[in-house]
């Protein structure tokens, strides 16, 4: 490494780093996909790639302890395919040790070694059946086997030409993005100047061709735009495949059988919200194997399949992305959790009496409150349920719970687009504009004032067949409290009004609204510190006017205005009409 200087060495061990970790995760997925099917040829083909790249790569680092390890897996993986290819526990607990070994050097700020003891101590308590060369006369034959899967290059890093994609800082992601944001805004001045100047001047030829020249910056800022952002855009995938291991070694230890299930992995979401929701989404799964799903010995007796099944699921819903953790285990019961909060504390008995099940459920969420039967290394203090809450509301999401005795739990969590560019449409209310994300809106209705109506004390609109309620966003917000103060524009209401129709998480209202100025695109960014403990804003953006426009979380629009409404029937707050 002579040849290098401490700056180049410092990038070539970063490129190292990032690239190996990828690839250990990797080899983990497919090793228990061989334990769980050992006729998977891809995953076996993968899985000596990845080992001999990580050799030849660590080599060219001079990290001589990781490139031990990873030839001696290598000779694991050729001593299993010589007895038969068969992948047991033995044999993948070995192999994951090797792994977590490697891990361990790499997966820190400054990438160091294995020790020559570390090595000699991981391979002195491998199985000796496991890695024992008697089979040595049918090595030939495996080795045969495993030399016909497709070979790949150990050059130095990530000089490989086999790879169809550069690794780019995060930084240099969030630049290109902040500059095709204030491309946006640009683009935003220009359609209005565009537009005064078309009013003002008679038609020309020149008219003509800047008009044409403006569409096509438009459209080039769009598709910039639209690309910058998948930049920084991953698949949930990369947090998925990091749940197979500690879940194997959790059901091992609890002495249950399960089954994880990860569906829609393809789902992209923010590179910032990957990390942030992988605690969380852990959080869930353990606490699902610990005191969710019963024993072998209990489903039976439920008549239930002995195997329990743990589902992950994400998806797209609108302008948001949601991920369920659903298991089939004994599910939640009402009363109990009533009971257990009333034990604790934490609400009374009155309270409790007038609860419906869905509010029960939300009691899980309570600091103290376990559906454990036991304090575990895992579970059961009553803290993981509020800590997931706790993580999910910072990252301006949500999360809910739906259950059913005996057939399983649901927890879903939903979480907002932040650091985006959306599609979104802009509106005034109260003397402030707003911004909602146009995949939330199924439709427009312009009304008279009288047209609003109250129903069970909310205000509602009758769109078509069926009332829906309306919110003000002023209710959200806390804008109603400026009534007959400072706010003089809150002071009177136009006679003609729009109501925008939103349907989001299997629910539709109605947003007030007294303007409308169509739709843009809008770029989202971070609000002061004053906002942020507001959950109904999910940000804010310029427009071309350099009009500040605060963008709106519909989901939470609703809650906090159904919220507002029972407290002020409670008369527990001062309403000014």
């Amino acid at each position: 490494m002579d040849d290098f200087t401490q700056n180049e060495l410092a990038q070539l061990l970063a490129v190292y780093r990032e690239q190996t970790l990828h690839l250990l995760d990797e080899m983990t997925a497919d090793l228990l996909a061989l334990e769980a099917c050992t006729a998977d040829d891809e995953a076996l083909a993968r899985l000596r790639r990845a080992a001999h790249t990580i050799k030849g790569d660590s080599v060219c680092v001079m990290l001589e302890g990781v490139a031990e390890i990873a030839h001696r897996i290598e000779d694991l993986m050729e001593n299993v395919m010589a007895r038969g290819g068969d992948f047991d526990r033995n044999a993948v607990d070995a192999m994951l040790g090797g792994l977590d070994l490697m891990r361990e050097a790499i997966d820190r700020e400054a990438v160091a070694d294995v020790s020559a003891a570390a090595v000699k101590l991981w391979a002195d308590e491998l199985d000796a059946e496991t890695i024992d060369a008697a089979h040595e006369d049918e090595m030939p034959a495996a080795t045969a086997a495993i030399d016909s899967l497709p070979e790949q290059s150990s050059a130095a890093p990530a000089a490989r030409r086999t790879e169809p994609y550069v690794r780019i800082e995060a930084e240099k992601i969030d630049m290109m993005l902040n500059l095709a944001s204030e491309m946006v805004i640009a683009r935003s001045v220009l359609n209005q100047v565009g537009a005064q100047f078309e009013q003002q001047q008679a038609t020309s030829e020149l008219l003509r061709r800047a008009r044409e020249s403006h569409l096509q910056i438009s459209k080039l800022i769009s598709e910039l735009q639209k690309n910058v952002l998948r930049l920084r855009m991953v698949t949930i995938d990369t947090i998925f495949k990091r749940f197979a291991r500690p879940m194997r070694q959790l059901a091992i230890e609890s002495g249950k059988r399960l089954e994880l299930e990860m569906l829609g992995g393809e789902t992209e979401l923010d590179r910032a919200l990957t990390d942030a929701l992988y605690e969380p989404l852990l959080h869930l799964l353990r606490n699902a194997v610990d005191h969710g799903i019963e024993t072998p010995g209990e489903r039976t007796a439920a008549d239930k399949p002995d195997v329990a099944r743990i589902t992950v699921r994400a998806y797209h819903d609108g302008n948001q992305i949601v991920v369920e953790v659903r298991d089939d285990g004994r599910g939640l019961m009402p009363e109990a959790l009533k009971a257990k909060a009333i034990r604790a504390g934490l609400i009374s008995k009155a309270r409790a009496a007038e609860m419906n099940d869905k509010e029960a459920f939300e009691l899980l969420f309570l600091d103290g409150l376990s559906t454990a039967a036991q304090v575990t290394q895992v579970s059961g203090r009553g803290v993981g349920a509020a800590a997931v809450k706790r993580a999910i509301e910072a990252l301006h999401g949500s999360v809910t719970v739906a259950s059913e005795a005996a057939v399983g739990t649901c927890f879903t969590l939903r979480l907002p687009l932040t650091l985006a560019i959306i599609r979104a449409l802009m509106f005034a209310a109260n003397g402030q504009w707003f911004a909602l994300p146009l995949l939330a809106i199924s439709e427009v209705a312009r009304i008279q004032s009288s047209e609003i109506t109250q129903v069970d004390g909310v205000e509602s609109y009758r769109l078509r067949d069926r009332f829906i309620s309306v919110v003000r966003p002023g209710w959200a917000l806390d804008f109603e409290r400026r009534r007959g103060g400072a706010g003089a524009a809150l002071r009177t209401e136009a006679e003609r009004l729009f109501v925008i129709v939103v349907a989001i998480a299997g629910q539709t209202f109605g947003i007030r609204a007294d303007a409308l100025y169509g739709e843009e695109a809008v770029v989202i960014k971070a609000l002061d510190n004053q906002w942020l403990h507001n959950d109904a804003i999910a940000g804010a953006t310029l427009v071309g006017n350099g009009q500040i426009v605060l963008i709106l979380d519909a989901e939470n629009v609703l809650r906090k205005a159904i919220r507002f409404e029972r407290l002020k029937r409670e008369g527990k707050r001062a309403y000014a009409s």
